[in-house]
């Protein structure tokens, strides 16, 4: 989600084509003048249907094309983020700098968000197990007991605690 609606963007970057000077404008809304130019910059380019939302981030296709397009071109950052509709040059940005480390994967979406949780698959009976498998079980119960002992130990220190205090 943006920083800033959609009509304030188109406000602002109308003033900014019209004629008042950025750095007023900046003042008036506290906005960076770069970014009130760059609003002007994709207002011109896309008039009405300028900052609506885009796919660009959606998949690694489009993300190379328009590293294609910008270098096809000798187009700064700006003018291809511009001309693309895209919300930032920063995003393309983040975009180069991906490719140029990790290539073509760099590119490709990354899921947000915390990872899925791990099911851990039932145990086998005693009778099934191996001895390596019996062993590194007992080593996990013995560490979980001495987990166990030490929380309790705390809770019974800090109860002794608030007694004194009393």
């Amino acid at each position: 989600m943006s920083k800033y609606h959609r009509e304030l963007k188109l406000c602002i970057a109308q003033r900014y084509i019209d004629g008042e000077p950025s750095r007023q404008l900046s003042k008036e809304f506290s906005i960076s003048s770069r970014q009130i130019r760059y609003w002007g910059q994709v207002f011109v380019i896309h008039g009405s249907y300028s900052f609506l939302p885009t796919t660009h981030s959606q998949n690694t296709q489009t993300k190379l094309s328009a590293l294609n397009l910008m270098w096809t071109n000798s187009w700064s950052l700006t003018h291809t983020s511009a001309f693309l509709n895209i919300s930032s040059p920063g995003i393309l940005s983040v975009w180069l700098n991906r490719y140029k480390q990790d290539g073509i994967k760099g590119l490709e979406t990354h899921s947000r968000g915390r990872s899925p949780v791990k099911i851990k698959p039932t145990p086998k009976p005693d009778d099934e197990m191996t001895t390596e498998e019996l062993q590194q079980e007992l080593i996990y119960l013995r560490a979980e007991n001495a987990v166990l002992k030490k929380l309790e130990e705390l809770k019974r220190e800090k109860q002794r605690q608030i007694k004194t205090k009393h």
